[in-house]
């Protein structure tokens, strides 16, 4: 009994310094802001509306995160969270705390699990310390977006611990729920309903042995859970719609290959993720075309390397079975969880991304963890402790190190164009970020580069029409969106953007049919029915326009330019106590001088002569160059 009390004790204080570690190594990263995918992923969440609606959240496009414009993952509880921090006002702090608690807790959680699977106490704390600061990490935990990663390696570590330490047959049922929230978190747990089984042939005797009727229901509600995940994951799919081949494509040259090819692609990218796992150097953001691409021939080096992974992998297993089961569930463990994501057993929303390598960094830390406590028990403890302590060491400063390239986008594109310079949206990011800046020169040479890797980018051809409508260069710019338009009709937001330079133009009817284009695609996009609304009132169609800036706002009540649009055409209309109220809520949501002029006007051309009077006062306090709402001069007696 002292052996396993100072066990357990051991174990406990493994957890703490995991814990403690994975604090340790990404505290500096608190102070990092959104990326462009975070906000991607938190408004097309957002979309489902308050987190009560469970049931938007399971069957609808809001079920599935979306990172940068491929097909998503189906990850409904991930989609849920981002919407309850949405409603806490979504500062980048909370989000980014989360991220680290989750983190914390599944280095804490490992150690205990690699007990249970039969690591010494000591080996099973390296782990968990390993596991805890090792660097592939920190896309998973410094990127928002990549949330799904966190929630579902912290839910299917829980779900093997409750299964392994179960007592009853309520504690393996506890461990099926958990399992299923891991689902529900993201694609890649689906490995959990394998590895449950597999932690019972483990045979090591540290498992409680179960009755057969107790394995029968276990395993019963398993398939359950997991034919319900893959019902409402197929609704959910279904109701997306079909993905956009073209940027398929970009985000997985695996996508539209043929099934041998891809899934030898994913056994060339099972190489490259045992290298980033073992040696996690020169890390990057982005591996899209052209940074990786699709195995078009066998003959190939990458296919060949990969075939050779594949058999090296299979040959390790086998001989793990017979010598060390232990070693084998923890290679199995990573094989498993990566291969969900790998585009081999179905494809992926991406060839390769270095979030998804979070879970499957758990079994090579158990593996490094193993063979370290044997290099101690073979030569000398203090040389163990002397490598171990060198790993967690250089592991923990490499994640320090890459923390702040994760601060805001500029630095992240910078970094991430410079690691994968033959990756279009690299560029693509960079030249988003160099726009952002006001460096429209820069940003033009970097969308220039990404359409010469990958001409049909039609984000990148759609950002040069962006930065040359502000610029002014309007028909350089219609021109620009008129490319992207005929290269994907549906591309909504060229329309949108075609419909204003036309409405500036005064080209009413060009405007109104752009506008039309853009809404018989997605009739969701509040500035689609804005820009709808300005074309008609250019047109004179009064009823028909405030119609159009209504729908704007029911769709986003607080739009400013809907609200503006709405209250001209209500003063069009010269229904001067529609026009004060639209004007009331503009004031209160953007403060500008149109809005205080509308509202003067309409409660001057209503009789109320009074608040017109006041509202002028404030107004020219605030912006007292502004001759309208320059008092007037007394009158002389």
């Amino acid at each position: 009994m002292p052996e396993v009390s100072q066990s357990r004790s051991a174990i406990r204080a493994g957890s703490a310094v995991a814990a403690g570690l994975a604090l340790i190594v990404y505290i500096n990263s608190l102070p990092n802001g959104f990326m462009a995918d975070d906000g991607q992923a938190i408004a097309f969440s957002a979309v489902a509306g308050p987190p009560s609606n469970w049931r938007a959240f399971l069957v609808t496009p809001a079920a599935v995160v979306l990172r940068g414009g491929t097909t998503g993952t189906y990850a409904p509880l991930t989609a849920w969270i981002f919407t309850v921090g949405h409603t806490m006002g979504d500062p980048p702090l909370l989000h980014h705390l989360f991220n680290i608690v989750c983190h914390i807790a599944t280095s804490a959680l490992l150690v205990p699990l690699a007990a249970a699977t039969g690591l010494p106490a000591l080996a099973a704390g390296l782990a968990g310390a390993l596991f805890a600061v090792h660097p592939i990490h920190t896309e998973a935990v410094d990127h928002i977006a990549s949330r799904g990663a966190l929630l579902s390696g912290m839910f299917v570590v829980l779900a093997l611990l409750l299964w392994r330490r179960q007592r009853s047959l309520l504690g393996g049922l506890a461990a099926v729920v958990v399992s299923a929230l891991a689902l529900l978190a993201s694609e890649q747990a689906l490995a959990v309903l394998i590895l449950l089984p597999l932690a019972d042939a483990l045979g090591d005797g540290t498992a409680p042995r179960r009755e057969r009727g107790s394995r029968v229901v276990l395993y019963a509600a398993l398939l359950v859970i997991g034919a319900g995940y893959l019902m409402l994951r197929r609704a959910a799919y279904h109701s997306v719609g079909e993905p956009d081949q073209a940027a398929l494509f970009q985000g997985n040259p695996a996508a539209l290959l043929s099934p041998g090819l891809r899934i030898v692609t994913g056994l060339k990218t099972t190489a490259l993720a045992v290298s980033k796992l073992f040696a996690p150097v020169r890390l990057s953001a982005d591996y899209s075309y052209r940074q990786l691409v699709g195995v078009q021939s066998l003959a190939e080096p990458g296919a060949l390397v990969g075939l050779f992974t594949g058999i090296a992998i299979a040959m390790l297993a086998s001989a793990l079975w017979a010598r060390h089961r232990t070693a084998f569930f923890w290679t199995l463990f990573a094989v498993l969880t990566y291969g969900v994501v790998s585009n081999i057993p179905f494809t992926a929303d991406a060839i390769f991304r270095e979030d998804v390598l979070y879970l499957p960094s758990a079994g090579v830390c158990a593996l490094v963890a193993l063979a370290i406590g044997a290099l101690a028990d073979a030569r000398s403890r203090e040389l163990g402790a002397v490598v171990a302590a060198i790993l967690v060491v250089a592991a923990g400063t490499l994640t320090v190190m890459r923390n702040p390239v994760w601060y805001d986008e500029l630095r992240l594109a910078e970094a991430t164009a410079a690691t994968a310079p033959d990756s279009a949206r690299a560029h693509r990011l960079l030249g988003t970020a160099y726009s952002d800046a006001n460096r429209a020169d820069d940003a033009i040479r970097e969308f220039g580069r990404a359409l010469g890797i990958y001409p049909g980018d039609k984000a990148s051809l759609y950002n040069v029409g962006v930065i040359l409508q502000r610029q002014d260069k309007r028909l350089e710019a219609l021109t620009v969106f008129r490319r992207v338009t005929d290269l994907d009709p549906k591309y909504v937001p060229a329309w949108i953007n075609i419909a204003a330079i036309n409405n500036a133009e005064t080209a009413f009817k060009p405007a109104l049919d752009a506008a039309e284009r853009a809404i018989a695609v997605r009739s969701d996009i509040p500035n689609a029915w804005v820009v709808k609304g300005h074309a008609l009132r250019g047109m004179s169609k009064l009823p028909e326009a405030r119609a159009a800036f209504e729908e704007a706002l029911r769709l986003a009540p607080g739009q400013p330019e809907a609200l503006l649009g709405l209250g001209a055409t209500t003063i069009d209309l010269q229904d001067w106590t529609a026009s004060a109220s639209v004007f009331e809520r503009l004031i209160k949501i953007a403060p500008v001088p149109d809005a205080y002029r509308g509202l003067v006007f309409s409660y001057r051309q209503g009789g109320h002569e009074t608040e017109a009077a006041n509202v002028a006062a404030t107004a020219h306090q605030m912006f007292p160059n502004d001759e309208f709402f320059a008092p007037e001069p007394p009158q002389a007696q």
